[in-house]
């Protein structure tokens, strides 16, 4: 692949002297000096565009790296730590035997208990 990259650049170099020479020993073909002239214009605009792209996405880059990625990571990180909160603070209530009281569902043993110990007392206060 770099040899006939070499190869290729090589020839290229050559035809570019060669006519040169010619050129300069006749000195009336003013043809070839403004093919290459237009040649030059359309090589300089290419490898400016390619520069300005060049930094455009190092910018880009370097806002993808240094700032959205930390800021990504860092929310993921939170997220995980609260889901392991979570998880642990619920594995730590059923190991101990606690139970969490929820507005939906069912009502815990511990409440049922507590409204039957209450009916009987209170029927006989009234």
């Amino acid at each position: 692949m770099m040899t006939t990259i070499f190869i290729i650049s090589m020839f290229a170099i050559c035809l570019q002297l060669g006519a040169k020479v010619f050129e300069v020993k006749v000195s009336k073909i003013h043809f070839l000096s403004k093919l290459l002239e237009k040649g030059d214009k359309k090589i300089h605009q290419l490898i400016g565009r390619t520069i300005s792209k060049y930094h455009h996405y190092k910018k880009i880059a370097n806002i993808f790296i240094f700032d959205f990625l930390p800021r990504f990571l860092y929310e993921m990180l939170v997220q995980t730590k609260d889901f392991v909160a979570k998880k642990y603070y619920e594995a730590g209530n059923d190991f101990r035997g606690r139970r969490i009281l929820k507005s939906t569902g069912s009502v815990s043993f511990f409440l049922e208990k507590l409204s039957e110990n209450k009916s009987p007392t209170d029927s006989g206060k009234i």
